[in-house]
This record gives C-alpha cells, sequence and structure tokens, in this order.
C-alpha cells in the first residue's frame, strides 16, 4: 500500500513541474502561431510550409528535415 502511495506521489510530481521550452521550441511556436492567424495566406508561405513539415515529423516521430 505504501509503495502504490509513493508511486503515485513521484507521478504526481513529476506532471506537476513542466519543462522549460527551449529558445527552438519557442520560435517553432511562434512560427506556428503566426501561421494559424495568417489564414489562406498561409498555404503559400514557406515559413509556414516548413514549420507545418516540422511539427509533422515531430508529431510522427521521424526527424525533421
Amino acid at each position: 500500500m505504501v509503495l502504490i502511495a509513493a508511486a503515485m506521489a513521484g507521478q504526481a510530481a513529476s506532471r506537476a513541474t513542466p519543462k522549460a521550452k527551449s529558445a527552438v521550441q519557442r520560435t517553432v511556436d511562434a512560427d506556428l502561431a503566426r501561421c494559424r492567424n495568417a489564414g489562406e495566406a498561409a498555404a503559400q508561405d514557406e515559413r509556414c510550409q516548413a514549420a507545418w513539415r516540422g511539427a509533422r515529423a515531430r508529431f510522427f516521430g521521424r526527424p525533421a528535415a
């Protein structure tokens, strides 16, 4: 019983402390937000296309090209 409580406490503690985002991740987030707000123009924007390509690659566990 004590072991279960200790394990649960450890899981809760690891979820409670968010990891700081790197400068690269903040840049990627900013690019994705800019593209989201650009509307239809984003479909023709090279930076948006690159940001989306990278986001898809990270999501599917492939290295970003």
